[in-house]
Order: C-alpha cells, then sequence, then structure tokens
C-alpha cells in the first residue's frame, strides 16, 4: 500500500469499495451500448408477411392462389370414347329430324364448290328423293368460315381425342379465339355458360356432353356438337381442326330435279361431258365416299390427303395444255406450304378425262 494511500486512509477511512464503484462507472461510459430489445420491433417484423399475403389475395385470389393453377389431373378420354363409339355402332347416337331441312333453299343446279351429300332422306307431302347441299369453304386456312350455329358436315375425326362421325350431323359451337372450358358436362364458352337452342335441347332431351377442355382455340380450330343428339345419350363435344369440316349444309336438292354430276354418280348415271377440273373433283369424292364406283387412280394410293385436296378445291387453278390434256395446280399463297399438280388426260376411247399417273 502506498504512502498516499495509507495517509488518505487514516484521514477518511478505508476507501476501496468507493473505488471499484468508480472504476465500474468510468468502464460502463467507455464501453459501446448495447441494443435493447424491442416487442414493438418484432411485431412489425412479424406482421410484414401477413400484410403481404392480404395483399395477394386482394389484387386477384381466384386466378393466383387458385387450387386450379398449376398440373392437376388430366381428361381421361378413354372411356367416354367407349361409351360414344358403342352408340355409334348400334346406330342410337343420332336422331336426324330432316323435316328441319325443308326450309332450306332449293338447288337446281349443284356445281363450283357446291357438292351432294351422299345419304337420301325424304320430306313430308313430297315423293321427291332428298340430299343436302354442301358447301366447301373458300380461303378455309386464311379466314374464319363458320359460325357459331352453322350446321356441318364431317369425316370420321381420328386425331381428336373424341371422333365425329360422316352420318351425324354437327353445329358449331365456338370458334377460332373462342376460350372453352368444358368440365363435368358443363360447357362455358367465353367464360359465359352456353346458351342456344341446340344446349336447351340438349337440358330438355337429357342429354349429356362429354370432353375435357381449358384452352384458347387456335387459328383453325372450331368446337362442334352433334345437332340431331339422341334422347338420353353422351355426345362428344369435340375440338375439330378446319380441314376435317367438309362444309356447311346450305341447301337441299333432289334427284328428280337437280343437275349435279354427284347425283349422277350416286344414281350410276354418269355422263362423258364433265370438265377435266370436274372429273377431277368426281375421283376425289369416290375417294370421299368410299364407294371406288370409279376406276382406282394408283397416284391417289400414295396421297395421304385426299379429302383434304377435295376440300380445298377452292385453292387450285385448271390451266390447258393441249387439247387432251390439262394441268390442275393447288396454291396456297402461303410460304412454306407447297402447292401440288396434277395432270388430266382425255381417255380416246371413252373421251372421258383420267388422272395421268
Amino acid at each position: 500500500m502506498s504512502d498516499f494511500k495509507r495517509k488518505l486512509d487514516q484521514m477518511m477511512g478505508d476507501t476501496t469499495l468507493q473505488e471499484r464503484r468508480i472504476k465500474h462507472h468510468v468502464r460502463e461510459r467507455l464501453q459501446k451500448p448495447a441494443r435493447k430489445f424491442s416487442w414493438q420491433v418484432l411485431f412489425v417484423t412479424a406482421a410484414l408477411p401477413v400484410v403481404a399475403l392480404v395483399l395477394f389475395l386482394a389484387i386477384d385470389p381466384v386466378n393466383l392462389l387458385s387450387a386450379d393453377q398449376g398440373p392437376g389431373t388430366p381428361y381421361d378420354p378413354l372411356d367416354d370414347l367407349a361409351q360414344i363409339s358403342a352408340l355409334q355402332k348400334k346406330k342410337q347416337l343420332s336422331a336426324v329430324d330432316y323435316e328441319g331441312f325443308a326450309e332450306l333453299p332449293h338447288f337446281d343446279e349443284v356445281d363450283g364448290l357446291h357438292y351432294v351429300d351422299k345419304d337420301q332422306f325424304s320430306l313430308k307431302g313430297s315423293s321427291d328423293t332428298y340430299h343436302t347441299v354442301i358447301e366447301r369453304k373458300a380461303n378455309l386456312f386464311d379466314e374464319v368460315v363458320y359460325e357459331a350455329g352453322d350446321i356441318v358436315r364431317t369425316m370420321t375425326n381420328t386425331t381428336s381425342h373424341l371422333p365425329t362421325y360422316m352420318d351425324a350431323y354437327y353445329e358449331v359451337i365456338a370458334v377460332p379465339g373462342d376460350r372453352v372450358v368444358l368440365k363435368n358436362g358443363k360447357l362455358k364458352i367465353n367464360g359465359k355458360p352456353l346458351q342456344s337452342e341446340l344446349a336447351d335441347r340438349y337440358k330438355k332431351e337429357g342429354v349429356t356432353i362429354l370432353g375435357g377442355y381449358d384452352q384458347l382455340l387456335n387459328a383453325r380450330e372450331y368446337l362442334l356438337l352433334n345437332h340431331f343428339p339422341a334422347s338420353e345419350t353422351v355426345q362428344g363435344a369435340t375440338i375439330t381442326p378446319v380441314h376435317k369440316i367438309y362444309g356447311q349444309v346450305v341447301g337441299v336438292a333432289t334427284e328428280e330435279r337437280t343437275d349435279s354430276m354427284y347425283i349422277d354418280y350416286l344414281s350410276g348415271q354418269l355422263a362423258d361431258d364433265y370438265t377435266p377440273e370436274q372429273y377431277f373433283d368426281l375421283y376425289l369424292y369416290d375417294d370421299l365416299l368410299g364407294f371406288d364406283n370409279l376406276p382406282e387412280t394408283p397416284l391417289f394410293s400414295q396421297l395421304s390427303r385426299l379429302g383434304e385436296l377435295f376440300l380445298e378445291a377452292s385453292y387450285r387453278k385448271t390451266a390447258p395444255i393441249s387439247d387432251n390434256e390439262v394441268e390442275i395446280r393447288y396454291e396456297y399463297g402461303r410460304e412454306g406450304v407447297a402447292g401440288k399438280v396434277f395432270h388430266m388426260k382425255r381417255n380416246a376411247s371413252s373421251d372421258r378425262w383420267e388422272i395421268e399417273e
């Protein structure tokens, strides 16, 4: 102990405890103060994610956090296809009301882009034999050529998950650009339930719509439904490409009064005075129907889209090469889409035009 400390203790008593307090106080002031815990800060920090979630839901709760978003259970057409096919095989899928065609225009001549449907029928009060007249559409790859409500004919369409059939008449339900949603038999077009005479008929007659869609129809797709469904049946709503729709029902023709090479073909009374292009159409028509009434053309057996060539009549032009030869050329006017060229020659013995091999 220093002499100064000894003298100080003699004068003031023992100051050790007081010195320690002074040193401790000085040490605390020299050190950086520690952060104080704040319950207010903790509360705000914890509340931020909750507030963000509330704002997120308020923006669009249906679309942004919907159970329908992302992968889901895909539609399986197999069972529906089996039901539809069974009805078709038993001829129980459709109940065509031909009297509904009685008010359509009567064609005295069928040519150009029009042709005659193979099925014949009768109408009350008439002894004539009728066929519907089908119009092939011009520019079908460049424009929206059908409207909702149009009645059309198709070919069996195995490229769609639910098929269409040749002996059924279909109605256009939705066209390119429409949003189609079909789930559990409930069909919506552009967000609204289907409202039409056909929809009322389906409901009244207990017809169920099969299929599963949630998509925007592309520039060449149409949604079709059977226009004459049989009561208490299931019917497939099928998205069908335009090249599988073989035209719109626009009128009727009669075997007794209508001039048509197609009626001549169906009745087995073909003449020899058709143009080369008409003969070309007849060969395609023969292939389309599968009747094989005309001589086989080996060239056609090498082509996979003869039906489309019949449908695409507006894209072809005919040019004479000689008195006995004509060129038929398909030109689509689109880059990357190749045209096709065929030659027709006159048969010297029959005077008919035939496709050159």
